[in-house]
C-alpha cells in the first residue's frame, strides 16, 4: 500500500480522496485486502477518515459561521472533496479534446484504474457525455494486457537471387523456402501452446513480390530522385513473423455486443450481495452493492448502485444504469430517475467556488489556444 497512503491506510496518513470515498459509502472495505496495520493484517479504517473530517470540519466551519451564519455537514464537507478533484479531472479532458476540436459529448467515456468507477459518472456528466466504458478488468489491464500479448517468433533466411517477373523457377523456389520459414515458425509457437488456428504469418517479401519492381523503382525515385527500372532486383532476404494470437475469441466490438446482447433488468434485492448507506449529490441513500462475480452478461442495474470486486468500485448513480457485455460494465447516464438538489444563491459557496475556478480556467485557456492559432 502506499506510504504513508490515505488517513484509512492506518500509518498516519493525510485526508484524501479516498478518504472521502470511504466515508461517503463509495468505498467498500469488504472488498478491501486486509494489509493494513501494523501487523498488514487489517482492514481500512474508517474511524481514522471520520475523526480527521470531524477535526477539518471544525476549522471550517469557525469560518463559515462568521461568512454564513451555518455550518457545513461531513458528508458535505467530504463530497466538495470528490466535487472539486472531479472538475480538477475533467478540466484537462475539456482542454485537450477542445483544442483538438472535438465535441466532449460525442464521445463515450473509457476509465480505467481501481478508483476511476468512483468518479466516471459525475466526469461523464461534466463533460456531456452519456455513456461510460469500464472494462471488467479496469483496474489491472496492464497485467491483463501482458498475459494476452501476442507472441511473436521471426523467422529468417539469407538469399541471393536476382528477381524477374516472369521467372517461375524463382517464384516457386522462393515459396518453397517461406514454407519452410513458415513451418520453423509454427514449431515454435506450438511448443508455447498455440494451435493453428491461433496463429497467423506475415510474409515478408514474398507478399509483395508483384509490386516490388514498382515500388522499388518509387522509394529509389523518392529517395535519390531518379530512376533506374533497367537494373536487376535481387532479393538477399526471406525472413517470416509468426504470431501466436491471445485474443482470439476476444475480438467482438463493444458495438457489436451492444447490438447482440439483449438487457434484462434485475429484479429488486436479486444478487444483492448488501445495502450500504452512499451518499449522492443531495443525500444519503441505502444502495445495493453487487459483486462483479456474481452478475452475468446482459444484466442490467438501475442506480443507485455500487459494483465492485477486489481490485475497483462502480459507483452507479441514481440517474444511471449498469450494462454488463461481456467485456465491459456499459453505464448509461439519464436512463432513471435522480435526486434533485436546488442551488442555494444566498451564500457563497467556497466548493462552488473553487469548481468555477476551474471551469472559467478552462475557458481561458482555450481562448488563449484560439488566439495562438489565429497568429
Amino acid at each position: 500500500a502506499a506510504h504513508p497512503g490515505p488517513s484509512c491506510y492506518r500509518k498516519g496518513g493525510p485526508l484524501t480522496i479516498t478518504d472521502a470515498n470511504l466515508f461517503l459509502g463509495r468505498l467498500l472495505p469488504d472488498f478491501f485486502p486486509k494489509i493494513f496495520g501494523k501487523n498488514e493484517d487489517e482492514g481500512l479504517d474508517e474511524e481514522a477518515s471520520r475523526k480527521n473530517f470531524e477535526e477539518l470540519a471544525k476549522v471550517i466551519n469557525e469560518d463559515m459561521r462568521k461568512e454564513v451564519g451555518k455550518d457545513m455537514s461531513l458528508d458535505e464537507i467530504a463530497y466538495g472533496f470528490i466535487k472539486i478533484a472531479n472538475e480538477t479531472m475533467t478540466r484537462p479532458i475539456r482542454s485537450l479534446t477542445e483544442a483538438r476540436g472535438h465535441d466532449t459529448s460525442r464521445h463515450r467515456l473509457a476509465t480505467f484504474g481501481g478508483a476511476g468507477g468512483q468518479h466516471a459518472v459525475a466526469i461523464a456528466e461534466a463533460l456531456g457525455i452519456s455513456q461510460i466504458l469500464i472494462h471488467r478488468y479496469s483496474s489491472i489491464l496492464s497485467a491483463y494486457g501482458m498475459a494476452l500479448a501476442d507472441v511473436v517468433t521471426e523467422q529468417q533466411e539469407p538469399e541471393s537471387r536476382v528477381w524477374a517477373d516472369d521467372n517461375k523457377e524463382t517464384r516457386e523456389s522462393l515459396q518453397g523456402k517461406m514454407q519452410e520459414l513458415k513451418n520453423k515458425a509454427a514449431a515454435v509457437l506450438k511448443e508455447q501452446g498455440f494451435s493453428d488456428e491461433n496463429i497467423e504469418f506475415e510474409e515478408y517479401l514474398f507478399e509483395a513480390l508483384d509490386i516490388l519492381r514498382t515500388q522499388f523503382v518509387g522509394q529509389h525515385e523518392q529517395e535519390y530522385g531518379f530512376t533506374l527500372p533497367d537494373r536487376d532486383i535481387i532479393v538477399d532476404d526471406i525472413r517470416v513473423r509468426g504470431i501466436g494470437k491471445s485474443f482470439k475469441g476476444l475480438e467482438k466490438t463493444v458495438d457489436q455486443q451492444l447490438r447482440d446482447i439483449t438487457p434484462r433488468d434485475l429484479p429488486r434485492g436479486d444478487k444483492v450481495y448488501g445495502i450500504r448507506s452512499v451518499y449522492f449529490d443531495g443525500g444519503r441513500q441505502d444502495t445495493p452493492i453487487y459483486k462483479m462475480d456474481d452478475l452475468s452478461t446482459g444484466d442490467r442495474i438501475r442506480g443507485p448502485a455500487m459494483l465492485a470486486d477486489g481490485t475497483q468500485t462502480i459507483v452507479v448513480t441514481p440517474n444511471a444504469t449498469a450494462f454488463l457485455i461481456d467485456t465491459h460494465v456499459v453505464i448509461n447516464l439519464g436512463e432513471s430517475e435522480g435526486m434533485d438538489k436546488k442551488v442555494d444563491t444566498s451564500h457563497t459557496d467556497p466548493i462552488l467556488l473553487s469548481i468555477f475556478g476551474h471551469r472559467f480556467m478552462a475557458i481561458a485557456e482555450q481562448m488563449g489556444r484560439t488566439q495562438m492559432n489565429g497568429q
